[in-house]
């Protein structure tokens, strides 16, 4: 009596087309990552020379001259209406300057304006760069004390301080022994110099110490009589 043949048995492992899809796919996935990691790297080196240079550095002056003219003391308050140190932490913040501007609504009504504390800072993550932020924190609001980060500028570069009153310049303000010294300096001197470059220089006038009154303070224009 014959015996029945041995049933075959399926040996486990990839057949040949198996083995090319799961190389095709592999390959398919390395070159979508491979692209997105080069326009990772891409926008973060075009972010880093928007933040270097000496078109980053003049807009940077131009970004703090602007909103330093507009600082004023807040009303109703004993905060300092402007507060500027030179090495606050020694290290790792160079200098630091904080004051408080008007706001604009949104949507915007004639006269009226919101508060915001605006904190300038240079910070030393390395000895060879450093980095220029801003930072926003809303004194109203539905984002009342949340802070929003920007960095204005970054590398190598120097930014002097300096509160001008009377013609005197101080490093720090407010004055530590003088009582009589106003709550806002009627200006600041503004000094940044990079590395080959001529020092860029501006003197920032604060509006408000010169007895021209805050926006939120003015009265709102009448409208014209038909």
């Amino acid at each position: 009596m014959k015996r029945p043949p041995p049933s075959r048995r399926r040996v486990a492992g990839f057949t040949l087309v198996e083995l090319l899809l799961s190389l095709a796919l592999g390959v398919l996935v390395a070159l979508i990552l491979s692209a997105l990691l080069r326009g990772l790297l891409a926008a973060d080196q075009a972010q880093s020379l928007r933040l270097r240079g000496p078109l980053a550095a003049r807009g940077a002056l131009r970004t703090m001259s602007l909103e330093i003219a507009a600082a004023f003391p807040p009303p109703g308050t004993n905060t300092i209406p402007l507060q500027l140190e030179a090495a606050p932490t020694p290290g790792q913040i160079e200098s630091r300057l904080t004051l408080h501007v008007p706001v604009p609504l949104d949507p915007p009504i004639a006269g009226a304006y919101n508060m915001a504390q605006v904190t300038y800072q240079v910070r030393s993550p390395s000895r060879d760069r450093q980095i220029l932020e801003r930072i926003h924190v809303p004194c109203s609001g539905p984002a009342t004390n949340q802070p929003v980060t920007n960095s204005l500028l970054e590398g190598r570069f120097t930014l002097v301080l300096e509160a001008i009153t009377n013609g005197v310049c101080r490093a720090d303000w407010p004055p530590a022994r003088d009582t009589n010294a106003p709550s806002l300096p009627e200006a600041i001197r503004l000094t940044l110099t990079q590395p080959g470059k001529e020092p860029l220089t501006s003197t920032a006038l604060i509006q408000t110490a010169h007895g021209i009154s805050a926006p939120g303070e003015r009265p709102a224009k009448e409208p014209p009589s038909p």
